[in-house]
């Protein structure tokens, strides 16, 4: 069973920039790699699922089980996800075990109300999305911080550098 490269962090911290940079970088590099967005799992897998707390979490879980599927086939995972509460990312720890390396991008709340790629932050001032701008983020715990990118500040070029050095130094011990 491979790593599983899990990213989670607010809307509009870059998680799905990033995650997509390191799959075609690890691609480059000869590898097997799966993606799977969040958005793109809620227009199929989860479908059927809300947006509250219970929701979020099973919607958490079927990820994760997909990317076990993966992982056991000897394709590298790559999620990105917002997991906001550690109820998500506890499903998630509970479900892949040591296999799950957590990747929080940091970016404050005011930059991603800025950057706002998806209109999500306009759509719910505007009453549109119900909830998302009250729903909680918990900052990661210490089991949660595998690794920490900063996309404030910053060019992508380089969060994405950091991150790739992180990842392939995580694939060596994984003789991968």
């Amino acid at each position: 069973m491979n790593p599983i490269f899990w990213l989670f962090g607010r809307s509009g911290a870059g998680k799905t920039t990033l995650a997509n940079c390191l799959r075609q970088g690890l691609r480059n590099r000869g590898l097997a790699v799966f993606f799977i967005d969040g958005d793109e799992a809620r227009g199929g897998l989860s479908s059927d699922l809300g947006f509250g707390s219970d929701a979020r979490t099973e919607n958490h879980r079927r990820v994760a089980e997909v990317a076990r599927l993966a992982s056991r086939q000897g394709i590298v995972p790559i999620v990105a996800t917002m997991a906001p509460e550690h109820a998500q990312r506890d499903v998630v720890s509970r479900t892949l075990g040591e296999r799950i390396v957590w990747i929080f991008v940091d970016a404050p709340l005011d930059e991603c109300l800025r950057r706002d790629p998806k209109g999500l932050y306009q759509r719910a001032k505007e009453g549109q999305v119900r909830g998302f701008l009250e729903y909680p983020f918990d900052a990661p715990r210490q089991d949660e911080r595998g690794l920490t990118i900063r996309t404030c500040g910053v060019g992508i070029e380089e969060s994405y550098r950091e991150l790739l050095q992180e990842v392939l130094a995580r694939l060596a011990d994984y003789n991968l």
